[in-house]
């Protein structure tokens, strides 16, 4: 991501929470070349559907009446 602006940045930050809470589980002592191929891809999906809900979460609502 080139110089994400604020909505971005704050995306990022629920993102890293969420994989957070996943390295929680997993163990912090646990070296990503220790991750099993499920466990990475949990983390990048972890980190994907973290930053995809925070955008969705924050984007402006858009009036859906008809102006006619």
């Amino acid at each position: 991501m080139i110089d994400p602006d604020a909505r971005e940045r704050q995306a990022l930050h629920a993102a890293m929470k969420f994989m957070g809470e996943l390295m929680a589980e997993i163990g912090w002592a646990t070296r990503f070349n220790e991750l099993s191929a499920e466990q990475a891809r949990a983390l990048a999906e972890a980190a994907i559907d973290g930053f995809q809900e925070a955008m969705a979460t924050s984007a402006p609502k858009s009036d859906t009446e008809i102006p006619f």
